[in-house]
Parts: C-alpha cells; sequence; structure tokens
C-alpha cells in the first residue's frame, strides 16, 4: 500500500528543548529508508564513538522518512553538522546537559499516503476516524516491534525462562554465528555474544508480546474497567488502582482514563482483583513466573503500565492523485503505532465483493 518512503512520513515531537549548555549534544536527523539503529551505527562509526553513547527517545520505522532526535556525549555540535551519510541528513545540533532517554518524546506526527485506495472510500474512512477519535485506538505494539523475521520477541521469552537450546537455535539462525563455538563453552559466552542493546530489544520484544495478548483478551472493550484494574490518566500517565470499576467507569468513558496492561517488570504495579488473575494466567501459559523479570541476561526490567487504548488527534483526511489515493495526517502519544491505526481503519472496511 505504501509504495515509497514519501508515503510514510513521520516526526517526532520533542518532550523538551536542547539547554544549549552541558557535556551533551542533542540533534535532529532526517532519514531515509534505514531503521533508528542502523542509523545510529552509522552516525557512531563516523564520529568514532560507542553505539551506546548515542541515546534515542524512540525506534522509526525503516521504509519511511523520519525525523527524530538523537543525542551524543563529548562530542561538538560543530562535529555533529558535519556529518556526511548517505540517507541521513542533520537538521540541527545543540548542546544540552544529559543524554537523551527512551520515552522522553510527547509523541509523533504522521503522515501516510495510502496509493491504492479509491476515492469513494474517503467517507468510510473518515466514519473509521471518528469512532477512533471517541473509542480511542487499541495501544497494541506493531508487527515491527518483532523484527524482520517476527521472533524477536521467541528470542527474548528464551532468555527470560533461560531456555538455552531454543536461545542457540534462534540466534544462529538470525545472526549466522558459528555453532561449533559455543558447543563445549558456558552459556553466558553465547550470551555475551548477543550485543547489549540487541539483548535489550529481544527482552522489550517479550514484554511487547505479553501487552498484545492481555489486549486482545481485552478487546473490544478497552475503555471498560474490571475489578482491580490500574487505570493511567492519560493528562499525565500517572496509575491508580481501581477499587470501584462503577464509580470510575464514566471518566474512562470521557476518555479521561483508561484501562492498562502490564508491561512486566520488578518495579510494576501489579493490579488486584480479575485483573491480576488475568496477567498472571498469561504468564503461566508461557510458563513465566513474575519474578524472573527482576534481572535478565545482565539487564534489569523495571516494567511499567501501558494504557489498553490512545487517543488520536486527526490533523487532515484527503483525496491525492486522480481516482485513487488517500493522505491520512494525524497524531499519537508516545509509543503509539501508525500502523495499528491503520489496521484498525483497514479492518472497517467492508469487503469487496
Amino acid at each position: 500500500m505504501f509504495k515509497a518512503p514519501e508515503d510514510f512520513i513521520v516526526e517526532e515531537l520533542p518532550l523538551y528543548e536542547p539547554s544549549r549548555t552541558g557535556t551533551h549534544t542533542y540533534f535532529a536527523i532526517r532519514k531515509r529508508n534505514l531503521s533508528t539503529m542502523e542509523a545510529i551505527n552509522r552516525i557512531a562509526r563516523e564520529l568514532q564513538v560507542h553505539t551506546r553513547d548515542i541515546g534515542y527517545a524512540g525506534l522509526k520505522d525503516k521504509n519511511a522518512i523520519t525525523t527524530q532526535v538523537l543525542s551524543v556525549e563529548g562530542v561538538t555540535p560543530e562535529q555533529v553538522l558535519r556529518i556526511k551519510q548517505p540517507n541521513i541528513e542533520v537538521l540541527w545540533a545543540e548542546r544540552h546537559a544529559h543524554k537523551l532517554r527512551v520515552g522522553h518524546l510527547r509523541g509523533n506526527r504522521f503522515e501516510l499516503t495510502l496509493r491504492d485506495m479509491p476515492h469513494d472510500r474517503l467517507t468510510q474512512i473518515k466514519t473509521s476516524i471518528d469512532r477512533l477519535t471517541t473509542e480511542g485506538v487499541p495501544n497494541r505494539f506493531g508487527v515491527q516491534r518483532f523484527g524482520n523475521k517476527n521472533d524477536s520477541h521467541r528470542i527474548g521469552k528464551a532468555l527470560v525462562k533461560e531456555d538455552w537450546e531454543t536461545l542457540k537455535c534462534y540466534i544462529f539462525a538470525n545472526d549466522n554465528l558459528p555453532q561449533q563455538k559455543f558447543d563445549r563453552k558456558p552459556i553466558e559466552t553465547l550470551v555475551n555474544a548477543i550485543p547489549h542493546r540487541l539483548r535489550r530489544l529481544y527482552l522489550s520484544a517479550y514484554q511487547a508480546h505479553l501487552f498484545n495478548r492481555i489486549l486482545e483478551k481485552r478487546t473490544p472493550h478497552l475503555g471498560k474497567l474490571i475489578d482491580g484494574d490500574i487505570a493511567v490518566k492519560h493528562s499525565n500517565g500517572a496509575p491508580f488502582l481501581v477499587e470501584n470499576p462503577t464509580i470510575e467507569q464514566p471518566r474512562a468513558d470521557a476518555f479521561e482514563i483508561s484501562p492498562s496492561g502490564p508491561i512486566f517488570g520488578y518495579k510494576m504495579r501489579m493490579p488486584s482483583g480479575d485483573a491480576r488473575e488475568l496477567e498472571i494466567s498469561v504468564l503461566a501459559d508461557d510458563g513465566v513466573r513474575l519474578e524472573k523479570f527482576r534481572k535478565v541476561a545482565g539487564i534489569r526490567l523495571p516494567g511499567t503500565r501501558r494504557p489498553l487504548r490512545m487517543p488520536i488527534q486527526l490533523h487532515d483526511v484527503s483525496t491525492v492523485g486522480n481516482h485513487a489515493g488517500i493522505r491520512l495526517s494525524f497524531t499519537l502519544p508516545a509509543g503509539g503505532y501508525a500502523t495499528v491505526v491503520l489496521e484498525e481503519l483497514l479492518a472497517d472496511l467492508p469487503t469487496p465483493k
């Protein structure tokens, strides 16, 4: 449906502006047909720094034109502005006091062009967008969270369960590591052969997978509170225990709050009652205990709560081209996936006869 990178444009909305003082340099890049990690690897090589020294607020799509902010310590803005890499343009660079961390963004603005969509579908798409604006968009993680082979979460699960045989199968298949190198060595050798940032991505993919499963079990009533829920306030992200769903439901109906699902970790606030039973049952289905998320493969997993639905701010829906093509422009909060919005819109369209 997207025929060129220009059909999928993403602009990151920063949480704050750089202070213009400090040892870190914040800089915005516009990249084309590159994943965030590919861009970071190229930039790190040119600046002669380690990839872990480059901070980012969120991962952006590969097959797109995306704008996002990165940070690097010990490199001047002037050096950053001299970066010359194919498909990467540095837009600005300013000093700041600390490293940019994951989640430090307000949201993302998207512009999607559906080239093969007939113009006569415009009214139906507007109706679907109106529904999503009222009910909220399912806050599930998009397929890109799970890697090119859709197996990142399986590798993360193997790490959590210390299922070394499964881990070896996936790692050798993905990275072409020489299996004989590890046959007679401690498993730590294999785990340490996986870059720290990649280990973290595998584990976060498994956390995302578990969240998606719980969201599916609560679909289509993602705004309905149940006994023991941890609700989240959309204004500031603050979680709180729902002691009486009947009393709090009007706030959910007004989209002031939403039920949340787990990003499992040792600091995550657990629900009670029916909500707790549901979340524990999903872990039990995988044969995983909650305490396993304290520290995995050298990585601590604090965890958090994630709303089951998210608001969407629509900017424009219009036709492009002569007979087919519809353009959507909208903003989602941090962590929201435009591909999920698209999936919801397409699911609402009638099946062609």
